[in-house]
């Protein structure tokens, strides 16, 4: 049973994952409009697909990542630490073999990355100089992945995402010092590259909460009887996301390759970003629910089950459909302020992407029940599909489309996963009801978001306010007033807030948790 300690720390690292998240989403919303001003939409470009390769390349970790948390912390609370030990060390062997590997990959595409994407002459040599970076820090970056494994079993969740807070600051800062001090692309990326790493030794020195020297914890050394279970558990995990990871990840290497130029990656990332606000909520909210969905379902307590759906996917979309119709009801005026005329063309896409964000998001509840119950054999099936559905259509719009074509193909995506979701997998897997979960938890919420956004629509082309800033703050306004007056009306009722302020404030809420 988890003691006051354990309470302590999780709480504290829910909280410090969410200033983390933020943090770091605005700080990106900041930093990508200074960026492109300065080194311009092209070489932004080369950014952008930088980033995009090494997102992709993190598919080598196998599952590793979830599987390696979930041993390390059943070994540790029952103080099996030779085990961790032997497995950490094995750990040590299989992420320096991918770094090594990844190494390889980035110093061939610096060679033959000129010839498949659509770089130009002068863009080659610094594209080179970038992968040439990430080739040398890529070791490194993926050995790191150890140390927060064995932090996160021990419930260090809230150092870490202090640390990471740290890390997202010193990202925000060499942005700012690139251009104060007008730094060439190359010395900007390095030195970006740079503040990811320095942040290492402050996780390995926290390493001394476990009861083995750290030497003996990250030696490398084979074990492959401590270390198949974990790599057993993990490809599950793999094979489950690989398709759903694809269809995300490979959309702008997919642009890079076959749309109009490197340009378009620059306004797939500034769409992105602003997504990116709402996106970074998709990780606490399953981080929150994913224990008690693992206890609910252990618990074979099925009306419990569906409640616990029931009542997380309601509040998930009271909060997912003001945040994302905020968004909508101003995407012209954001994207305004925040890039200049010559970007409101993406107001289409930008609208379209929060779309399938608010549709990926809202189930949540279910996706952590469907972890909890082990029963991803079909998933991996539906995510096959939306994979081979979006991705060619994303190569095929994207001579014409650009930056749509991805924003489409991931919509196609995310329809497929959702109608199996509510067609199959809820009604015939978790033997839940579909037409309540949707019309009754997430559909009010949507249809009050949409009353609220019309209406501030129409009042504020009725007042005709030409200064975007002044605009944005008016229709905001209007929307929250409305947004509230319906949600208060329709969706939330007072047992319910009674119910949540028990639940957050009852000094004896620790024996729910026990």
């Amino acid at each position: 049973m988890a003691g006051p300690t354990s309470v302590k720390k999780i709480f504290s690292g829910s909280m410090w994952g969410i200033v983390a998240k933020i943090f770091d989403a605005l700080a990106k919303f900041v930093t990508i409009p200074l960026l492109v001003g300065y080194y311009g939409k092209g070489d932004y470009g080369l950014i952008a697909l930088a980033f995009s390769l090494n997102a992709y390349l993190r598919l080598m970790d196998l599952g590793m990542n979830v599987g390696s948390v979930r041993y390390f912390a059943m070994w540790e609370s029952k103080s099996k630490y030779k085990k961790i030990m032997r497995a950490s060390r094995s750990s040590m062997v299989f992420y320096g073999g991918i770094g090594l590997i990844n190494s390889l990959i980035f110093v061939l595409m610096a060679d033959y990355g000129p010839s498949l994407f659509n770089i130009s002459q002068e863009q080659a040599p610094i594209y080179r100089i970038m992968m040439y970076i990430l080739a040398g820090s890529t070791v490194f970056n993926w050995l790191s992945n150890v140390i927060i494994q064995l932090l996160s079993a021990k419930d260090e969740l809230g150092f870490v995402n202090r640390i990471t807070f740290i890390s997202s600051i010193l990202n925000f800062l060499v942005a700012l010092a690139a251009i104060q001090f007008q730094w060439s692309l190359p010395v900007y990326f390095l030195f970006y590259t740079l503040s990811n790493l320095i942040v290492l030794p402050f996780y390995i020195h926290r390493l001394r909460v476990y009861p083995i020297p750290i030497r003996e914890l990250l030696s490398p050394k084979w074990d492959w009887s401590a270390f198949s279970q974990i790599i057993g558990y993990s490809m599950s995990i793999f094979v489950m996301g690989i398709f759903q990871f694809s269809a995300n990840e490979l959309r702008p290497i997919l642009l890079a390759r076959y749309a109009s130029g490197l340009e378009v990656l620059t306004e797939y990332r500034v769409i992105q970003t602003i997504a990116m606000l709402v996106l970074s909520f998709g990780t606490i909210f399953m981080q929150v629910l994913l224990p008690s969905a693992s206890k609910v379902y252990a618990e074979n307590n099925h009306p419990k089950m569906e409640k616990m759906v029931f009542e997380a996917t309601r509040y998930i979309s009271v909060f997912l459909t003001f945040v994302v119709f905020i968004l909508i009801l101003n995407a012209d005026k954001i994207l305004l302020v925040y890039m200049g005329e010559d970007y409101l063309h993406l107001t289409i896409w930008l609208v379209i992407w929060l779309l399938t964000v608010l549709l990926s998001m809202h189930n949540t509840p279910v996706a952590s029940l469907v972890l909890s119950s082990g029963k991803t054999r079909a998933l991996v099936y539906s995510s096959a599909i939306g994979c081979l559905v979006s991705l060619p259509l994303t190569v095929v719009l994207a001579p014409e489309f650009n930056v749509g074509a991805a924003v489409i193909g991931y919509l196609a995506y995310m329809v497929i996963q959702i109608g199996f979701f509510y067609l199959y997998y809820i009604p015939k897997v978790l033997s839940l009801n579909s037409h309540n979960i949707f019309f009754g938890g997430f559909f009010p919420s949507l249809l009050g978001a949409v009353i609220a956004m019309l209406l501030a629509h129409y009042f504020g082309g009725w007042i005709q306010i030409e200064n975007p800033f002044v605009s944005i703050l008016v229709n905001s306004a209007v929307f929250v007033v409305l947004f509230l007056a319906y949600h208060i009306t329709f969706v939330v009722k007072a047992a319910d807030v009674s119910y949540l302020k028990e639940k957050l404030f009852n000094k004896t809420a620790t024996d729910d948790i026990n």
